[in-house]
């Protein structure tokens, strides 16, 4: 397929959001930039959002989350501190669909745009707000930060050093992940009801809830006093990883009788059926060194990838153990077609990973992360009608 045919997906084209947030609620407005709609990102003068500039990986002098999390987005300056700024706002929010407050609770209400206002203005709005700890609660003006929400959910504990004070090891941050989907798929339905009936709704997404929500089952049993009991893998034996022969390594997934009964006889070694017979699920066959052993050994005679066929070819369940960096030379990585380039004005040259789904007949792509205020002029102009000379006078008052 042409290049010329990548473009965001469609199932959101024609809806117009308007979005005030910094850092991680960013990725709200990506997704649904990716899905097809106009996200035009609201930033304060003269700097914008500080997200270009923090954190640990950066390309031409951007963050990789900024390029990541405000891709397809148009930016606008707009100091909503100024009635006229605020004004501008509610006049942008009565030719938009949603609106997206992705800053500390009570922040969008101090300047004069909270939902209030904002419903009065387009009774029909979808207004989400998506933060750290949400709009009520004893920590609603607590200061945090996307770790914070983790640990906060129990899914984020300390390590330790050998002295025994704690530390913050490597983790992927799941607040923050989960928090723009949840906020997204209710967008998406508020979207669909507002477009029903006219009348739009407000919601209100906590990245702290949407950790929790990674622990819902474990917290549904503690709330109910039923026993839950975590059976560690470090002696599991027919559910483990194993090193390959190329110092790769694979997991193994054999813990149904019917799988494990393949994999013996495909590699033509019949007798350790029975070696381990047992369950018919569930059969981890923990604490078999032996067994394990033996299995080490075999592991060891193939590649990773030659390992990935047998459990396609002889139906076993398991799969290939990858870094991140390696993830993009996978084969079956590189066959869904989630990666896309996009030429950056400042970053150069990007490779991208799009949205985790794939809409048939369509081949994602996104147009580069903006550069703090590059739209102003065409979203005033164009939305508001606003002409040069209006344009001059806002900016002459620092409004834009």
């Amino acid at each position: 397929m042409p290049a010329a045919d990548a473009r965001p997906f469609d199932l959101l084209e024609g809806i117009r959001v308007l979005e005030v947030a910094l850092l991680s609620p960013d990725s709200l407005g990506m997704h649904l930039a990716d899905l097809g709609a106009e996200v035009i990102k609201v930033e304060s003068p003269p700097h914008g959002d500080y997200v270009r500039s923090v954190g640990g990986s950066h390309i031409g002098g951007r963050s990789l989350m900024h390029l990541r999390w405000n891709r397809g987005k148009k930016s606008v300056f707009l100091d909503l501190k100024q009635d006229a700024g605020s004004e501008l706002f509610l006049e942008l929010a009565r030719h938009s669909h949603v609106v997206v407050d992705g800053l500390r609770a009570g922040t969008l209400e101090r300047y004069g745009v909270g939902w209030e206002r904002v419903s009065a203005a387009n009774p029909a709005i979808v207004y989400c707000s998506l933060n750290g700890t949400g709009q009520s609660g004893p920590y609603r003006d607590l200061a945090t930060h996307g770790l914070a929400y983790d640990a906060y959910a129990g899914l984020a504990p300390p390590a330790f050093r050998e002295d025994g004070s704690p530390y913050v090891p490597q983790t992927t941050q799941v607040g923050i992940i989960a928090g723009a989907l949840q906020a997204a798929l209710g967008v998406a339905a508020a979207l669909v009801r507002a477009q029903r009936t006219g009348e739009g709704r407000y919601l209100e997404v906590a990245q702290m809830d949407c950790s929790a929500g990674w622990q819902a089952t474990q917290i549904d049993a503690a709330m109910n006093d039923v026993e839950t009991r975590y059976v560690g893998m470090r002696e599991s034996v027919r559910y483990q990883y194993y090193r390959c022969g190329d110092g790769h390594h694979v997991i193994f997934q054999a813990s149904e009788r019917k799988f494990w009964v393949r994999f013996c006889e495909g590699i033509g070694r019949p007798e350790l059926i029975e070696r381990s017979p047992n369950r018919q699920t569930s059969e981890h066959a923990r604490g078999d060194e032996e067994l394990r052993t033996i299995l080490a050994a075999i592991f060891a005679t193939r590649t990773r990838a030659e390992w990935v066929r047998f459990f396609v070819e002889h139906d076993v369940p398991g799969g290939p153990v990858n870094e991140p960096g390696e993830l993009a030379d996978d084969p079956h990585f590189a066959s869904r077609g989630m990666v896309f380039e996009q030429e950056h004005p400042v970053a150069g040259k990007l490779r991208s990973m799009g949205p985790p789904m794939l809409v048939r007949g369509q081949r994602f792509a996104a147009a580069p992360a903006p550069e703090a205020g590059a739209d102003t002029d065409e979203v005033l102009g164009g939305v508001l009608g606003l002409d040069g000379a209006r344009l001059r006078e806002l900016r002459g008052a620092s409004t834009i």
